[in-house]
């Protein structure tokens, strides 16, 4: 079974994209710290890294960007103001015009029985339960779009949602780690400079490297990052309602 979920971790394009390169973007930083510092001879970083992966490493990396993602995402749609796919069929959400709005809460109260379609007045009196309808349109849409061939680009989408969203759990991590990582480098080519006499070119781009990455860690990947292909996956679920059986598709 392990070495079925590590063979599923590298081929299926989900586990790969959403899971596996945002643990190992966590640790680039160090991985090229080590690779340009020890240029000529890499037995014991190629010996590590085999032995990290035969024993589970990148499943354990994977599993470990997975949970540091979902741990997040309910403190996330908080902040958003709801999940984007249960927001966008809103009467006040305006992301989507008043008029291809009503379309699609006509075509899901066909295909959900007991959600009917709240309107703007019981929406605003009771904004919970409506949620609640737009929920399990939310799930139904999800549920019958699962085709990723048809349905291609609401599966783009998820795996850009889901490579973000995990990027950013495992952020307070990046950043200690990539801070560590960036005084290394320094202390390196300072111990290096005082044995040659001379400024290792490998190192000085190393640092650089790390000092962007510290950059991206503390600037870049926060949730707004994770917000527009959250909003995109959502806008790509709903314009998929037209595509749906008229009938549930049973699972």
């Amino acid at each position: 079974m392990d070495f079925q979920q590590a063979l599923k971790l590298i081929s299926d394009t989900y586990e790969r994209k959403a899971r596996l390169y945002p643990a190992l973007l966590l640790l680039m930083p160090v991985v090229f710290l080590i690779c340009c510092g020890l240029a000529s001879d890499l037995t014991l970083p190629k010996t590590l890294c085999g032995v990290g992966i035969s024993c589970g490493g990148l499943l354990l990396l994977a599993q470990l960007a997975r949970d540091a993602g979902k741990r997040k995402e309910k403190s996330l749609f908080a902040r958003w103001g709801g999940m984007p796919s249960i927001a966008i069929f809103r009467h006040r959400d305006d992301r989507v015009d008043a008029i291809t709005r009503a379309k699609y809460h006509e075509r899901m109260s066909k295909l959900v029985g007991g959600a009917i379609a709240p309107t703007a007045a019981e929406e605003l009196a009771d904004p919970m339960r409506a949620d609640q309808i737009y929920a399990a349109w939310s799930t139904y849409v999800r549920v019958n779009t699962r085709d990723t061939k048809k349905y291609s680009l609401v599966f783009s989408e998820n795996i850009n949602y889901g490579y973000r969203r995990n990027v950013y759990g495992l952020r307070p991590i990046g950043i200690t780690v990539t801070s560590m990582s960036v005084i290394a480098a320094l202390a390196w080519l300072y111990i290096n400079y005082n044995a040659t006499k001379a400024i290792s070119s490998p190192l000085v781009a190393a640092t650089l490297v790390d000092l962007a990455m510290l950059l991206l860690w503390v600037v870049c990947f926060s949730p707004d990052w994770v917000r527009i292909p959250a909003e995109a996956y959502a806008d790509r679920l709903v314009e998929a309602i037209d595509t749906l059986p008229s009938k549930a598709t049973k699972k």
